[in-house]
């Protein structure tokens, strides 16, 4: 042990707004969901059961939900604008994905 301890300084801000993490998390879910229900599409050559539509459909309604969320971070104070926009884009390709494969 030292007889004296050094003290970092770090002159950036590293905290996230919550609700830019709760945006995330639902961006998230929600990809997940899209991606396995493509994935069992194709394994099972579109003879899919009809869950897979409620799940498509939860997962647009977690992509909205996300969405609003990212908003009310992006106004927040705290944390950087990257992580912000990074939410809001995901939240917009979770809600697109799903409404393109329904559309077709």
């Amino acid at each position: 042990m030292s007889l004296f301890k050094k003290r970092r300084y770090y002159f950036t801000d590293t905290s996230i707004a919550i609700d830019t993490i709760i945006a995330y998390i639902m961006a998230i879910i929600a990809l997940i969901i899209e991606i396995s229900g493509v994935i069992s599409s194709i394994a099972t050559r579109g003879h899919v059961p009809g869950i897979y539509g409620v799940l498509f459909l939860s997962a647009i309604i977690l992509s909205v939900v996300g969405f609003i969320f990212s908003l009310w971070g992006n106004k927040a104070e705290e944390g950087g604008v990257r992580g912000k926009h990074v939410s809001i884009l995901l939240n917009v390709l979770a809600f697109v994905i799903p409404v393109v494969i329904i559309i077709f």
